[in-house]
């Protein structure tokens, strides 16, 4: 489940982006209570902590909700069968802003007193009139709920084109603010729904309609059939005015396939419809069995924050799912695909084969990240899957390099701890070391092993172990030594790596310690089982030769075999598959500059790349060094290569340098990329490729906002204006672009023009496009006004959010951020009756991420400690903020002088160009 609202590091907080938005609803009542009968607390039993009791366990749930998308309450009936293994006086389970109004029970025909108990603010507690006996039992419970208009989990109301729906976010632990269950993985059991809704509205779930029938009240009744065993976050539900667009019946079963979308959208689901049966035929063969499920919807989701796989009802933000073909654009194609690849390889990873517990959620999310470059490659060759893989790969170590960062496999011992585990380590971290396995052991063995761990467990759960063993039966060899190093310990190594040539021939001597960043100290020695490949020459001719080890201590040789000479240069971390930082040493480093960059694979150019960032940030490279390459990059051929080098321009960015070079830096910025971006210009080409239209949109980015180039600054600004008016007069790829770049050298004029603008919009997708303008601006004046918009009643923060992440990222709005979230914080997240998410409480933190001094970082600490303390994963996402800050401070008191003396030796004053005229 790719979730935007659960970033995977500190940069990633921008995706909030993607939120959605809603009109202003009706204002809610008050939260549900707890269980309206209640044991007085001598007698009331103590609520589990964490885990529920496994001597009562579900059997199957028999379902019916009364549902109005219009009203916030609804009403259920839930009938749980239950199997009793062991005797018992009190049954515990989830449940959270529900109201019981009824609970009864019954064991072998006869009934037996059930009294509600309080269980905190998440468990229901039925204490029981006698114990119950061995064997099976049915709880009948009738409730209320909250279908929320201000959370994006649980049931949440959403307010689209003037008609109501009603959606749902169960992952991870929200099943429980719709159902009384058993809300956690292991219980996989079949769910039967039914839905009662007023007239004009439909129901959909994660199964085929079995019947629909009138009701006397005029509204409509739908049964569905039972599914097939699944565990509470993998249900759900959607009620409202749907439209239905049929794709191609999918896969080898040619099971219906659908798009459905918001009433009046349905043509906008075109590309989701032509690619979604493609996607599931390419994953079928990839697995050797069909795809498991009766039916395969596909809806969109105004609000939600990324996408979610549940079976037969696959669920994704409307924006990435939908595009009028007048304003699609290649990016949001390709990451609809992606996307998409993820969420149907979790059919079988997670949905078939389900964790035992939230510790393996790797075994979801990683391999479900892992598995779509491999899909795209043979699907879609021309998208570059292998090479972005790498610069994914980049990301997922960059992650890592925190010491706050969790391992892939963390035990969980708090909700907290469920929470922050959809992350870059569970995501990216868990993918990256999964490729490396892959290449160590072979494609075809690991597929083979892949196949048989989903033939033993299909319908059931797993944990780590039953992966790793099938793995190591396919492979003949024991995985889990190698692999336990890399899933139970945080970080990643530094392998360093000499050439030593001789009478003996030639080899590769590598030694290994934890890479860490400026500003971290290494908690202890660490060591991993690392599979190393190297790349060199054979001979004299272009023939490369490639020698593995499996480096297992601090020091390991690789004899080169396949040449008798000393070789003209080495690469040791072929295809940049290893998941490992890389410096070489000596000889190494001048042979392979002098005379092995050109030989290097373009995926090998993407990993050099990271390294030289991450050894700079390190401070084992001169920063003046990695963004001289940076500038020799920019004007490569190599579309994915330039957007991997941009990423050593942090070394550059605003925070590391004094506010007197900032003339230095925009000058630099302009003189590298400038030239490139006027040449490709905001109108994209006929004939041109796709590179050219996914590079453009950066480039011109780049040198327009933070190079000021002007002639660029001056065409976006007279862009912006047409486009308020007219939204043809912009490329649908350039929007964003032109916008950010004309209220980055915005005045208060146009900022005035946003304002008015995003009150009067309609439509979602432009009015977000004009708030992510709103958080370019510069000026902190207009910042403050700008993020006053949160706080408006008739604009929904779940948008506006954006702007505050965005404004905490420059240097000169930061502080401005920050204050506003001192001074609103009750209003923001701190209160009953506060704007957004609960969830949304713990990442306030990275308002403090863009910091980069001592008295700063004192100043998040100060506020946010206690406040994230109390906060939905908060105490450890105020550790990674705050570590970000002390990395910055470090690396900026190492690398300053040599930025700075970098940007100095480039600058050469020149006539100021005349802005373009039109």
């Amino acid at each position: 489940m790719p979730n935007l609202l659960r970033p995977a590091a500190l940069a990633a907080v921008t995706l909030l982006s993607a939120c959605g938005a809603r009109q202003t609803p009706p204002t809610e009542p008050p939260a549900a209570a707890a269980p309206t009968a209640q044991a007085t607390p001598a007698e009331a039993p103590t609520p589990p902590h964490l885990r529920l009791p496994t001597d009562v366990r579900p059997t199957g749930y028999t379902v019916e909700l009364t549902m109005d998308p219009k009203a916030s309450a609804f009403q259920g009936v839930a009938d749980i069968d239950l199997n009793v293994e062991k005797p018992a006086s009190v049954i515990w389970l989830h449940g959270k802003q529900l109201t019981v109004k009824q609970a009864t029970l019954t064991q072998a025909g006869a009934s037996i007193d059930v009294k509600p108990v309080t269980g905190g603010t998440d468990y229901l507690g039925f204490s029981l009139g006698r114990p119950l006996a061995a064997g099976p039992a049915k709880l009948r419970v009738v409730y209320e709920g909250i279908a929320s208009t201000k959370e994006t989990d649980g049931a949440f109301r959403v307010n689209e084109g003037g008609d109501w729906y009603i959606f749902t976010q169960f992952e991870p632990i929200d099943a429980r603010r719709v159902f009384p269950s058993f809300d956690e993985p292991a219980f996989k059991v079949p769910w039967q729904l039914t839905f009662h809704v007023p007239a004009g509205n439909i129901a959909v779930t994660n199964t085929p309609q079995i019947a629909e029938e009138a009701r006397p009240d005029g509204g409509r009744t739908y049964r569905f059939a039972r599914t097939q065993p699944l565990p509470s976050y993998l249900i759900a539900f959607g009620v409202g005015p749907f439209d239905f667009l049929p794709a191609a019946d999918a896969g080898q079963k040619k099971v219906k396939t659908r798009i459905i979308t918001p009433r009046g959208r349905a043509a906008e689901g075109a590309y989701a419809a032509e690619v979604t049966p493609q996607i599931l035929a390419a994953l079928e063969d990839y697995f050797g069995s069909p795809y498991p499920y009766e039916k395969l919807d596909v809806i969109a989701v105004p609000l939600l924050g990324g996408a979610m796989e549940h079976p037969g009802l696959v669920t994704f933000n409307s924006r990435s799912i939908l595009s009028k073909p007048e304003e699609d654009t290649l990016q949001r194609q390709r990451g609809f695909s992606g996307t998409q690849v993820h969420e149907l390889a979790h059919q079988w990873f997670g949905n078939l084969v389900t964790m035992q517990w939230w510790d393996d959620l790797w075994l979801n999310e990683a391999f479900a990240t892992w598995i779509t470059p491999r899909i795209v490659e043979t699907w879609r060759p021309a998208w570059d899957a292998p090479v972005e893989r790498v610069d994914d790969r980049n990301r997922a170590l960059e992650a890592d390099s925190l010491l706050s960062a969790r391992r892939i496999r963390q035990p969980i011992e708090s909700a907290n701890d469920i929470v922050n585990a959809f992350d870059g380590i569970t995501y990216g971290k868990g993918a990256a070391v999964l490729t490396m396995t892959e290449e160590w052991l072979g494609r075809e063995v690991f597929r083979r092993g892949i196949q048989r761990y989903m033939k033993k467990h299909a319908g059931g759960n797993a944990n780590a172990k039953d992966f790793l063993d099938a793995l190591s039966a396919e492979a003949g060899k024991d995985v889990t030594g190698m692999m336990g190093t890399f899933l139970d310990q945080g970080g990643a190594p530094l392998v360093t790596a000499s050439l030593e040539c001789g009478a003996g021939g030639a080899k590769v001597v590598l030694t290994q310690k934890r890479y860490l960043p400026l500003g971290s100290k290494a908690p202890g020695p660490q060591t991993w089982r690392v599979p190393v490949c190297v790349d060199y020459p054979a001979g004299t001719g272009t023939k490369e030769a490639r020698t593995c080890t499996l480096m297992e201590g601090e020091r390991a040789e690789v004899a080169l075999t396949e040449t008798k000479a000393c070789p003209a240069w080495v690469f040791p971390n072929a295809e940049g598959a290893g998941y490992f930082r890389m410096q070489l040493a000596g000889e190494a480093a001048s042979k392979l500059t002098k005379s092995g960059l050109e030989r290097l694979s373009r995926a090998e150019r993407v990993a050099l790349l990271g390294d030289v960032r991450a050894l700079a940030m390190s401070g084992a490279l001169p920063a003046s060094e990695a963004l001289a390459l940076a500038a020799r990059t920019a004007n490569d051929k190599d579309r994915v290569v330039v957007e991997s080098s941009l990423d050593l321009l942090d070394l550059v960015s605003s925070r590391m340098i004094s506010e007197g070079k900032e003339a230095e830096r925009a000058r630099f910025l302009r003189d590298t990329y400038g030239p490139r971006a006027r040449q490709l210009g905001f109108t994209p080409r006929k004939g041109e490729d796709e590179d050219t239209r996914l590079l453009r949109p950066r480039l011109v980015r780049l040198a327009g906002r933070e190079g000021a180039d002007p002639k660029l600054v001056a065409e976006a600004r007279t862009l912006a204006d047409k486009w308020l008016g007219d939204r043809r007069a912009v490329a649908p790829e350039m929007v964003d672009t032109v916008l950010s770049i004309a209220a980055a050298h915005g005045d208060e004029a146009f900022q005035q023009k946003l304002l008015t603008a995003v009150r009067a919009e309609k439509d979602r997708k432009p009015r977000q496009q004009m708030i992510g303008a709103l958080a370019s601006f510069t000026d902190p004046a207009l910042m403050k006004q700008n993020l006053g918009l949160m706080l408006d009643k008739d604009v929904d923060p779940r948008e506006t959010v954006w702007m505050l992440f965005g404004a905490s990222q420059n240097v000169r709005t930061q502080q401005v951020a920050f204050d506003f979230v001192k001074e609103n914080y009750d209003a923001l997240v701190g209160g009953p009756n506060s704007r957004l998410p609960e969830e949304a409480a713990g990442r306030m933190a990275f308002v403090a991420g863009g910091f980069c001094n001592a008295e700063q970082r004192k100043q998040a600490a100060d506020f946010f400690t206690e406040r994230s303390a109390k906060a939905p994963g908060g105490p450890r996402l105020l550790a990674q903020a705050l570590e970000v800050v002390d990395q910055c401070t470090a690396l900026k008191q190492a690398q300053s002088e040599s930025v700075e003396t970098f940007l100095g030796q480039r600058a050469t004053p020149r006539p100021p160009q005349a802005p373009a005229t039109r």
